[in-house]
């Protein structure tokens, strides 16, 4: 019940900071009103709380202020680490990735090139119609058979939507 909205939050990083900066503006005014500070001395509670500096200057008094500190600290020790996660997952790169993708780039151009000689070498050959005849043949056969790569990623996306559910 609770590890699918878990998960839809950790996997978006804008809900992600929404939830951290609600969940840090709510406890810094809740901690201003219960404790009888003002709103920017709220906020800076909340800072130092919620970052577990803890500077001892606002302290809440009240049974409910601590227990809203409680909540923002163990909310803020369990979201804050993946949001930096998301930030340092976008700043890292990854140049094994980028070189097998230009390699595939590469192999994809040789393969057009090679395509298009082929057949203009046969159109050269036998004509044409010819050419065109083979290729409407090779077409409605590979139209009547699926490839296999297609056939796990059908499978892998039937169990995801599975699991979804």
């Amino acid at each position: 019940m609770l590890i699918r909205p878990l998960q839809a939050l950790v996997n978006n990083p804008g809900l992600l900071v929404a939830t951290i900066v609600a969940i840090w503006c709510l406890c810094s005014f809740g901690y201003a009103i219960l404790e009888g500070k003002g709103p920017i001395e709220g906020l800076w509670w909340g800072v130092v709380t919620g970052s577990t500096v803890g500077y001892g200057d606002f302290y809440p008094a009240s049974t409910a202020g601590r227990g809203l500190g409680a909540v923002l600290i163990v909310s803020m020790l369990l979201l804050i680490p993946i949001a930096i996660g998301h930030v340092i997952a976008h700043l890292v790169f990854d140049k094994e990735t980028l070189a097998v993708a230009t390699v595939l780039e590469d192999v994809h151009e040789r393969m057009d090139r090679l395509e298009y000689l082929t057949l203009a070498s046969l159109r050269a050959q036998h004509g044409e119609e010819w050419v065109t005849e083979r290729l409407e043949q090779y077409s409605t056969h590979d139209d009547s058979t699926t490839d296999v790569a297609e056939q796990m990623l059908a499978m892998m996306q039937k169990n995801h939507q599975g699991a979804k559910e």
